[in-house]
């Protein structure tokens, strides 16, 4: 096991071991063991300079905001555009190399880092413009607050709540304040103005794209594909989007296959995802290729499913 790993599952262990000890006068281990653990995982965040957002260590304090302020976008972060067909994807790939990712089923959050601190998470908003939720981000259960590289990084991602958190999150909830999915929880948790309620909601970040980034091509080996960006964030401790590569000459044989093994994989980890995306891992020639309005020609989304929504019959 790596260090990141070790400092992830040391993280996770010692919460738990807290949280039976606070919260149900439970001790599982002695003092004297859990300090030991304790110690180790300082040590590792140490010698890594990766701390997580619920390091023990760097126990964070919850913040209240007044109101969530507006911030303008480094770059636009439109919708994709969209298909049900398996054809669809295979004339986008055409002779190019391609990720085919699970599409993530939460709310679309932007981190920025600088000189290896957290300095800001936003929403995605309409596009152009969303709101900065950086007091909510620092209490998600899976991002470090520290990482080992001191340039300036984006990391656009997806805020979610798994399937087995939303189901005990619900079902401790009177019936009229139930929730219809983890979309809608997780969108109503990370906006909120107090970080005690987001912390209490197992918020967490999935990284599907590196945008922008200083100083990456020291440490990849290239700097403008996406799945060494993705693989370079991973190393920092980011969980990343689970992912298929297609190599050009075997995705009209081997794309339905990777179609149901992503599906498989979401379902194992009860991750909410409503499709797929297929996106050009060569960044340079999906930029080159620009956008409409409304969504971007690097990437297309797969949908498993129609859009299905609430009406009400008025007249027969």
């Amino acid at each position: 096991m790596d260090k990141v790993q070790r400092i992830k599952e040391l993280t996770k262990q010692l919460n738990q071991y807290r949280d039976l000890y606070y919260n149900n006068s439970v001790s599982k281990i002695s003092d004297q063991e859990y300090d030991s653990l304790f110690d180790e995982l300082r040590k590792l965040e140490e010698e890594t300079n990766i701390i997580m957002a619920n390091s023990p260590t760097h126990t964070v304090g919850y913040e209240v905001k007044t109101k969530l302020e507006k911030v303008k976008h480094s770059h636009p972060m439109l919708s994709l555009d969209k298909t049900k067909s398996v054809d669809d994807l295979k004339k986008f790939a055409g002779d190019k190399d391609c990720l085919l990712m699970c599409k993530m089923d939460g709310l679309t959050v932007l981190l920025t880092y600088e000189n290896g601190e957290l300095v800001q998470a936003e929403t995605r908003g309409n596009g152009e413009e969303g709101e900065i939720i950086t007091h909510n981000a620092k209490v998600f259960e899976n991002i470090p607050l520290h990482i080992d590289y001191t340039k300036y990084l984006e990391i656009e991602g997806e805020a979610i709540i798994t399937y087995d958190d939303f189901e005990k999150i619900n079902s401790k909830l009177p019936e009229n304040e139930k929730y219809k999915n983890p979309r809608n929880l997780v969108s109503g948790s990370v906006r909120q103005l107090d970080s005690q309620i987001a912390a209490q909601r197992h918020i967490k970040f999935i990284a599907w794209k590196v945008p922008i980034t200083s100083g990456i091509n020291k440490y990849c080996v290239d700097s403008c594909s996406m799945i060494c960006r993705l693989k370079f964030v991973e190393s920092l401790g980011f969980e990343i989007i689970p992912y298929e590569y297609l190599y050009a000459d075997s995705i009209s044989y081997s794309l339905k296959h990777k179609v149901s093994n992503l599906q498989d994989n979401a379902k194992s980890l009860k991750l909410p995802i409503d499709g797929l995306v297929m996106a050009y891992d060569d960044i340079s020639y999906g930029e080159s290729l620009g956008s409409t309005g409304h969504h971007p020609k690097h990437s297309l989304a797969y949908k498993f499913y129609d859009d299905i929504y609430t009406t009400r019959l008025l007249d027969v």
